[in-house]
């Protein structure tokens, strides 16, 4: 989206934004595949990396995590493409979760 075509909250969104839509994305990926917090714990174990149940459900709830968690768990839930929707309103609000889940798992080929 050009700058011309974004709404002024869209223009300059704040740090709690995009925590919002970095936990809504990992959320929407775990919810396509039905992965619960305890079943990614074993996933992410079989990459050799160690968390329980709890750690995951608290990090992913706070948003703020690493590029590289997020990396692995999308890698742990076999994700291969992540839909970012054009409205970061749309992604971060309530239901941003759902509504990402919602949206296209690939893009149009």
């Amino acid at each position: 989206m050009t700058e011309k075509n974004q709404k002024p909250e869209e223009a300059h969104p704040s740090e709690k934004s995009w925590e919002e839509l970095v936990k809504n994305i990992l959320r929407a990926e775990m919810m396509r595949r039905g992965v619960s917090y305890a079943v990614l714990a074993e996933r992410l174990a079989a990459y050799g990396i160690e968390d329980n149940e709890l750690n995951l459900r608290n990090k992913v709830s706070r948003g703020r995590f690493t590029a590289v968690f997020l990396a692995q768990c999308l890698k742990a839930l076999d994700v291969e493409w992540i839909n970012l929707s054009a409205s970061l309103d749309d992604a971060t609000g309530k239901s941003g979760a759902q509504t990402l889940a919602r949206g296209p798992s690939k893009p149009s080929e």
